[in-house]
């Protein structure tokens, strides 16, 4: 197996170096063979200083601008797509993730046939994450697991394992973070998804990804949104036609219980007639919508495939 260790990291001066060296460490014990790539994303203090004393102990693709994490994913995947690697673990720079679970990530891929595995946070024993923050990310984990149908406890955990089928499958095209849309494109592709339950580590600074939780709490909103109308746009439709079929149904049910009470000489035709009406234009909408969703899926798609990384 020939597998890669990925390391999203900007302006990570501070951190880096140990990081690194944990890593190195596990590569140095019980066969852990696998390469280590970081990718600089426009790192302006000492980062790629402190990089380049590795010399060819790593890989280091990066870029004079900061492109944010989706971009960094998509370029990890491309490199690893280039490079013919069979299985990837992207861990972040800022060591809050135990590296020594990262061979246990690679061998469940193997052990189990999955195709991503999340390293999943017990958030009750995270300290450091408030009450509100917990309730959040539990309930995005139930509603993401709920509408994949699937048993997720973590889904915003960057700790991950793919496999190689993943890597020629996943393809980002919000610019916030992949963590949410790829377990929608994951279930749509129908790759094989499960979890390893991790310790986790003190946050040792703030997130980069996001200056407060109400703006980390809406971009995932509408991700999550976005990603169902995309990637699960049948269960959707289907969810919204019910809601919105609810007057049409009224009107229509008045007409019929009008008529057996009645007769046919009630008055109340124009509520079939409007009824009617009312589902005929809810049809055309939601053919409509169905059509731009699928013409989007498939423009994404497009985009992975003619995809050039903007780091190197």
């Amino acid at each position: 197996m020939k597998n890669l260790v990925a390391i999203p990291c900007f302006n990570e001066e501070d951190n880096i170096n140990q990081c690194i060296d944990s890593l190195l460490e596990l590569k140095s014990k019980n066969d852990n063979n696998f390469d280590i790539l970081v990718v600089n994303d426009g790192s302006k203090d000492q980062t790629d200083k402190k990089l380049s004393q590795y010399g060819d102990k790593l890989s280091i693709i990066f870029s004079k601008q900061n492109y944010g994490l989706s971009e960094v994913f998509n370029s990890i995947l491309f490199y690893s797509k280039q490079n013919n690697y069979d299985g990837l673990v992207i861990f972040d720079s800022d060591n809050q993730y135990p590296y020594e679970d990262i061979p246990e990530l690679f061998n469940k891929l193997i052990l189990d046939n999955l195709d991503i595995v999340i390293g999943s946070r017990d958030f009750s024993s995270l300290d450091h994450f408030s009450k509100s923050k917990k309730f959040f990310q539990k309930l995005g984990s139930l509603i993401v697991g709920l509408s994949l149908r699937l048993s997720l406890t973590d889904v915003t955990s960057g700790f991950r394992a793919y496999s190689s089928k993943a890597m020629n499958t996943l393809f980002v095209s919000n610019t916030f973070t992949y963590t949410l849309e790829t377990l929608y494109q994951a279930k749509q592709n129908k790759l094989k998804i499960s979890y390893h339950n991790i310790a986790y580590t003190n946050e040792t600074r703030d997130s980069r990804l996001f200056d407060s939780n109400f703006e980390y709490i809406t971009k995932s909103i509408k991700i999550i949104f976005k990603s169902m109308l995309i990637y699960r746009s049948k269960l959707m439709m289907s969810l919204i036609a019910v809601l919105f079929s609810i007057p049409g149904f009224a009107l229509t049910s008045r007409f019929f219980i009008k008529y057996f009470q009645y007769g046919e000489n009630s008055g109340n035709i124009q509520s079939l007639v409007v009824g009617v009406a009312y589902f005929n234009f809810l049809l055309i909408i939601f053919i409509f919508i169905y059509m731009v969703l699928n013409g989007y899926k498939n423009k994404v798609f497009f985009l992975r495939n003619l995809y050039q990384p903007k780091h190197n």
